[in-house]
């Protein structure tokens, strides 16, 4: 799980220390695969800033980039965003995480 969960991270969930965003487009299947891999993994698993900082990521996905949450995510994002949605906890802090991810996903999408 730690290697799926850093995938994610490297393409821009926003968790940790600021880093820079691989070049080139949004590898797909390696992204979905790390996605499913968390999700079979069970996401309870994670803790809870992994849990607040992909939840972010998903929602802003999903709302900015709706065809391609679809084409690449579909319904594994569908049901971690289902499993995540204790995750949006203080208001404030999502809305940071969310548009930090937003930025990542719109260097790379």
């Amino acid at each position: 799980m730690p290697a799926a969960w850093e995938i994610l991270c490297a393409w821009g969930v926003p968790a940790g220390a600021i880093r820079k965003i691989p070049s080139g487009p949004l590898p797909a299947e390696q992204v979905a695969e790390a996605l499913r891999t968390l999700v079979d993994a069970n996401l309870g698993e994670l803790d809870r800033p992994q849990r607040e900082c992909l939840f972010a990521w998903l929602r802003g996905f999903r709302h900015h980039w709706p065809r391609r949450f679809e084409a690449i995510l579909g319904s594994t994002g569908h049901a971690a965003l289902v499993a995540l949605a204790d995750a949006e906890a203080d208001p404030n802090r999502y809305l940071k995480l969310r548009r930090i991810a937003i930025e990542n996903l719109a260097a790379s999408l």
